[in-house]
């Protein structure tokens, strides 16, 4: 241990070295989980290294884009080995490797803590071991509610290895990972509201993020008197957009004639916006109309500090509050009656829009690739879906070409580690300005 403590004592901890640390690490796991995928006894056929590489980014990065269908060409053992790791790229390796840490040291090292925050986009003065034992606690509690309650519900339909079936799909769903270890996802389950309320439910704990959990519980405790600005804009911008979103599905799939239940519009919006990707009816059933709004809502995301993908809820309403104030020509950028930061508001802008050229950029590629052989309304789906760790897919991810594969893999991973991350980690930081510029004016 103390030659552990020694290395990362003399790590360096500015931010272009701490995010190719973290991305690094990222990269391990996905390596020791393509270790696990290749055994033989891993998979019930042959599959390709390129596809199975494609499955270990999918798994590490909590997606749930799969080349072929996970439940029919994984053992037990793979499906095993696929929840440890799906497990540990929900939770955050850094969440886990520096609870381990702390029990090590009596003072946790400078890496370890800028790490955190970084992984999971910190505030600098957010109290940082309260918010780690949070997330232990958190996870674990909610997981094995979960569980509890969809044995319970298994168990009334007869399905075999229930108790199985029901531990993988609570932490899938809580880590928005949207692996199933049912073929063709729970569209099996398309008339059962309560597993798909409990599937639900625990994808949008998931989603809406750990400091929301603890917000709540430190209310609940009376060490809070009020919810932070964070969670009121996390749940208020989560539901509103859940919500005009499947009532948008809801019209456009009506004017299709495919007319599926409410009950499952709400929940395949609510898996597309939490970026679980479980679906309990036929995804390609939809019309384009609707492939528009899912396409809106994977790429808006889950929430800060959870285990979901996407621009995230915060950066959405950050720039809803932009357009707002300058139509109404405020001087200040305001959300609930609070003034935003120009930090807060520069972030959420360039995440926006580093999001979308690198989105463009890979269906730009993809499309070439494939020399036209798949629709653009498909290719876009399925890249955000990648980019948003979603997983929801139009079907076309198992006829790609490998290179194209490599492209949405690609993309899973810098969905996990965050694009504003991925930005950091390719550009060095510019040298301090000791002189203001000087100012001229533009027109816009």
């Amino acid at each position: 241990m103390e030659n552990v403590r020694n290395w990362l004592l003399t790590r360096k901890t500015d931010e272009r070295s701490l995010t190719l640390f973290l991305l690094s690490g990222y990269l391990m796991l996905v390596i020791f989980c393509l270790v696990f995928l290749l055994l033989p006894f891993s998979t019930k056929q042959n599959i390709t290294f390129v596809d199975q590489l494609f499955n270990a980014i999918s798994i590490v990065s909590t997606t749930g884009l799969c080349i072929g269908d996970f439940a029919r060409d994984y053992t037990l053992f793979g499906q095993g080995a696929a929840l440890f790791f799906i497990q540990l790229g929900g939770l955050g390796y850094m969440a886990l490797s520096t609870f381990l840490i702390i029990h090590s040291f009596e003072k946790l090292p400078r890496i370890s803590a800028r790490l955190l925050r970084l992984e999971f986009h910190l505030p600098q003065r957010y109290p940082l071991l309260a918010f780690l034992y949070g997330v232990i606690c958190f996870t674990f509690l909610i997981e094995f509610m979960g569980s509890v309650l969809l044995y319970y519900q298994f168990s009334k339909l007869g399905i075999e290895n229930a108790l199985w079936h029901a531990i993988f799909i609570s932490v899938s769903a809580f880590c928005t990972a949207g692996f199933s270890s049912f073929q063709s996802s729970l569209e099996q389950f398309s008339n059962s509201p309560t597993i798909l309320s409990t599937v639900g439910g625990l994808s949008f704990l998931g989603s809406i993020g750990f400091i929301v959990l603890m917000d709540f519980w430190l209310k609940v405790i009376r060490k809070r008197k009020r919810i932070s600005l964070t969670s009121k804009t996390i749940l208020t911008s989560t539901l509103i957009i859940w919500l005009l979103s499947s009532t948008f599905i809801w019209i456009s799939d009506a004017l299709d004639n495919t007319s599926y239940t409410f009950s499952n519009i709400l929940f395949n919006a609510l898996s597309a916006h939490t970026t679980v990707g479980f679906n309990s009816v036929p995804i390609l059933d939809f019309g384009v109309p609707s492939y528009l709004f899912f396409i809106v809502i994977m790429v808006i995301g889950a929430s800060p500090a959870g285990t979901g993908g996407g621009i995230k809820t915060t950066s959405f309403t950050v720039f809803y509050g932009v357009i707002n104030s300058v139509i109404r020509r405020r001087k200040y950028i305001t959300l609930f009656g609070k003034s935003i930061p120009p930090k807060s508001i520069y972030i959420a802008i360039t995440s926006l829009a580093f999001y979308i050229s690198i989105l463009l950029v890979s269906c730009w590629l993809i499309l070439i690739i494939e020399n036209n052989d798949k629709s653009f309304i498909s290719v876009l789906f399925e890249c955000a879906s990648a980019l948003s760790t979603v997983g929801l897919s139009l079907g076309i991810t198992s006829d790609l070409e490998s290179l194209s594969k490599l492209i949405l893999a690609f993309l899973m991973f810098i969905g996990r580690i965050g694009v504003l991350t991925f930005g950091f980690a390719l550009i060095k930081k510019a040298p301090l300005m000791r002189i203001k510029p000087e100012q001229e004016d533009l027109v816009i």
